[in-house]
């Protein structure tokens, strides 16, 4: 079992992203306050309700400078918060590169993870091999927390059983939304995990620049999958925030046109 639940749709169109990078100077993303407010007035314009800051840290830095981290993130995000445009609400969290071991402790410690909850939106690698990082994400689940995996469709080594068996340990699947949209492999790779269930949350992974989460979910609505949409920017993102399980994305068909459908064919052949 993957640790997700059966439930029903949430109506309205308001939508959640858990993944940003918009605290200024911590990381490659928003480099001043007034960039990060730009794009949060421009979020909250589109319909975001809430957004996690979830600045890139190394698990391998966790252990020597973690206080020095958490106590960074918070107050950045204070004074985010401070100048924030009203009607959006932000959390706090992090995404952590598993270049090596989750510390132990910090499996208990919810101040590494979104919101708050037993949820963690972690990375690895790119060139990170399928076996390796189920049983990495395995460990983690059996330790009491749930691996939210940030864009699983960078990982060129990983095919759609490898994604699976991810969900099975106990990992949950973010797709970036902006990718979703785009005609290249990993455009098709994040359009198969929307299509066979397996993704169950979208977000931006915004850096300070245009891209948004409504530009996926406007996306999904527009080729033939509002139920989906529905879940992977407001159902499924809420219960995280809640601290709630996941639900079961259900499978969706993707529309295509001819001209998509041949440059799929290609680059599957090449």
């Amino acid at each position: 079992m993957d640790g997700r639940v059966r439930a029903g749709t949430d109506a309205g169109s308001r939508v959640i992203d858990l993944h940003s990078h918009l605290l200024p100077g911590i990381d490659d993303g928003s480099r001043s306050l007034a960039q990060s407010v730009g794009v949060l007035r421009s979020f909250a314009a589109a319909g975001v309700t809430d957004l996690a800051v979830t600045p890139h840290l190394r698990a391998s830095e966790i252990g020597p400078r973690g206080e020095i981290w958490v106590a960074r993130r918070d107050h950045l995000l204070a004074e985010l918060a401070g100048a924030a445009p009203p009607g959006i609400r932000l959390h706090p969290g992090f995404e952590i590169m598993l270049d090596e071991p989750l510390p132990a402790f910090a499996t208990g410690d919810r101040r590494y993870a979104v919101a708050g909850s037993r949820y963690y939106l972690v990375e690895f690698p790119f060139s990170i091999v399928g076996d390796l990082a189920t049983g990495i994400l395995g460990r983690l689940a059996r330790a009491g927390v749930v691996p939210l995996v940030a864009h699983p469709e960078r990982y060129y080594l990983c095919a759609l059983a490898t994604y699976a068996a991810w969900c099975s340990a106990g990992a949950v699947l973010q797709v970036d939304a902006t990718t979703v949209t785009r005609p290249t492999g990993r455009g098709d790779m994040a359009r198969r995990l929307v299509e066979e269930g397996l993704a169950a949350i979208l977000a931006a992974d915004n850096h300070g620049d245009g891209r948004s989460l409504v530009t996926g979910r406007r996306f999904l609505e527009e080729r033939g999958a509002p139920e989906a949409a529905e879940w992977l920017t407001v159902t499924n993102p809420r219960a995280v925030l809640q601290d709630r399980p996941v639900a079961l994305t259900p499978r969706a068909r993707i529309k295509t046109g001819i001209a998509e459908k041949i440059r799929t064919f290609m680059r599957r052949e090449s």
